[in-house]
Order: structure tokens, then sequence, then C-alpha cells
């Protein structure tokens, strides 16, 4: 085992899955590539959450606006408020937080710094971690068994049970 790649989306189990990945990788000496894939057109159950507790968008039917009581700290850099741009703001907020919560669970399970890698990726989640596997050349993906999507992800089935049938390499689901 040399290359884990380790897709995040801020859920508790995708923190299930850092630790295990920590682990592994701490165990066997292997890096880490944490992933991370922002949606543009829609947020995970996840990323909704969190933007609401970050006090940057509110849950309901409209996504817009994506800025709602913003703290002080992201009042600045959320001006001016141009729409699309203060979206993409809000996403790459959101992922480097959901980033930043994975890369310390996986150091404090013994994965130093210089063998964890960052990638952010846009687009459709499935797509994106089978192409990162292939590119990467990855031979082990660890990920939660079920992060916050919406309900049509049960109809076309779970983004870890899409990725273990088309990766082409170990999958490990964590509950």
């Amino acid at each position: 085992m040399k290359k884990i790649l380790l897709p995040v989306d801020g859920s508790n189990h995708a923190a299930k899955a850092a630790g295990f990945a920590g682990d592994l990788a701490e165990k066997y000496g292997a890096e880490v590539v944490l992933l991370h894939v922002i949606d543009r057109d829609r947020l995970s159950e996840a990323e909704e959450h969190m933007a609401e507790v970050e006090h940057i968008a509110r849950r309901g039917r409209d996504t817009i606006p994506w800025v709602a009581n913003v703290p002080a700290e992201l009042a600045a850099m959320l001006q001016p408020p141009e729409p699309r741009r203060t979206q993409e703001q809000m996403l790459g907020y959101l992922a480097e937080k959901v980033i930043r919560a994975a890369t310390d669970i996986v150091e404090e399970h013994g994965v130093p710094h210089e063998r964890i890698r960052i990638l952010f990726k846009n687009g459709d989640a499935v797509k994106r971690i089978l192409q990162t596997v292939r590119d990467e050349d990855v031979d082990t993906v660890v990920m939660g068994s079920r992060g916050l999507s919406d309900i049509a992800g049960l109809a076309l089935g779970s983004v870890s049970h899409r990725v273990a049938h088309g990766a082409g390499c170990t999958v490990v689901t964590v509950r």
C-alpha cells in the first residue's frame, strides 16, 4: 500500500474514514491524497449544514442568497456582493474547512504533513473520485460509507457503492 485516496465531504462517516486512512498510512508508510469534490450546482447536506452553522448561507428552497449574517472575518472576503463570486468564495471557504478537519485527523493518527497531498476538484463526486484513482495511480480508496448527499443519491446508488464498483482498486468503506 503506497497511496491512499481519501475523499471527504464533511460528514461524520468521512471523519471516521480519515482516522482509518491515517492508521493505514501510518502503518504502511503510505501517502494520503485528500480529495474534496465541489459541486458548484448544489451543496451536499453536509456543506449546507456547515454553511448554515458558519452563518454564510441559509437552508431552504433557494440556494441564494449565499450570504446571510456574514461573520466579520468573512465580510471583506465576500465583497463585492456579486452572486456567482460570492458562491465561489463560500464554496472555497467550506472546502478549506472540510479539508483542514480531515488533515488534522490524518495527522493525529501519525501521518506526517509531508505525506499528505490535498486536491480540490469540481463536478460530480463519483466521476472525480474515479478520475483521481486513475490519475494518481491510487492503490486504495478509504471513504465514508454514507455521506450527507440528497435523497436522489438513494435512487442512483451511494457514492461509495458506485466508487467501489468502478475504482479498479481496493475500496474500504468506513461506517
